[in-house]
């Protein structure tokens, strides 16, 4: 009796340790699929040796190309929404995602990856655009739950940089035909300190796009349109390029009691 307790016990010893060792050999291989699909070392090292390489002896202080040429900064907006228009305050709110594009030549890097997407982090670590909004009352980011900013590098060192933003911007309203008047909002950015010389601001095409107007909140006001241009403004220094944003509309109403008209 104890002879078979003993080869029990032996054939069970072994179909344990066998079992285990599949389960082993079967978690080594999901875990080696896992970093393979997930985080492929090689990648990961040569953006790290990449980033490192372009801050090495990268100075943030100064713009691309100073002393040779301007610096063209290529613009985009996207509106989300825009509204209210308070013809109290004399001023619309509008949200965007505001996108600059421009070339850096001491970003350019030799490797397989042909783009570099980064978050808000590197922001800080490199020139960007001094760009305000002139008739801009407040202004805020946004930054829930990061900072909304995206930051593209090419291997040609094109730089792509976008942020969303909520701005409560300047609008003098004409109400002197109400209800029949037609305004113009505008939207005015310019580089803060960089003349003309230095530093050249410029719509792409089919720069501006709009979102579904379902959600905006005009009320009183009917939307006609949009448009851009960009003009030189002298200064007291020296002369700036600012491009010029415009929101078309006109005021409508309706009389109580009367709906539908």
């Amino acid at each position: 009796m104890s002879a078979k307790l003993l080869v029990l016990f032996f054939l069970l010893s072994v179909f344990q340790a066998c079992s285990q060792r599949i389960e082993d050999d079967e978690y080594e291989d999901l875990t080696i699929n896992q970093k393979w699909v997930l985080a492929p070392k090689t990648q990961d090292t040569d953006a790290t040796l990449i980033l490192n390489k372009l801050l090495k002896e990268y100075d943030k202080k100064l713009r691309p190309d100073i002393g040779i040429k301007p610096t063209i900064i290529d613009v985009d907006i996207y509106v989300n929404s825009i509204g209210p228009v308070s013809s109290i305050n004399m001023e619309y709110q509008i949200d965007i995602f505001f996108a600059q594009t421009w070339t850096d030549n001491r970003l350019r890097f030799n490797s397989t990856m042909k783009i570099l997407t980064l978050n808000s982090n590197m922001v800080g670590l490199i020139w960007i655009p001094d760009t305000i909004f002139r008739n801009s009352k407040t202004a805020e980011a946004h930054w829930i739950t990061t900072p909304n900013q995206l930051l593209r590098i090419w291997n040609d060192g094109k730089i792509l940089y976008t942020l969303r933003l909520t701005i409560n911007a300047e609008c003098q309203l004409q109400l002197h035909n109400f209800p029949m008047d037609e305004h113009s909002c505008p939207l005015i950015f310019s580089s803060y300190g960089y003349p003309k010389e230095e530093m050249i601001y410029r719509w792409r095409k089919n720069s501006v796009e709009a979102a579904n107007q379902k959600s905006w909140r005009l009320y009183q006001f009917d939307f006609m349109g949009l448009r851009n241009t960009t003009e030189i403004v002298p200064t007291s220094a020296e002369c700036i390029v600012r491009l010029i944003w415009t929101m078309w509309d006109s005021t409508t109403f309706t009389i109580p009691g009367l709906h539908g008209l």
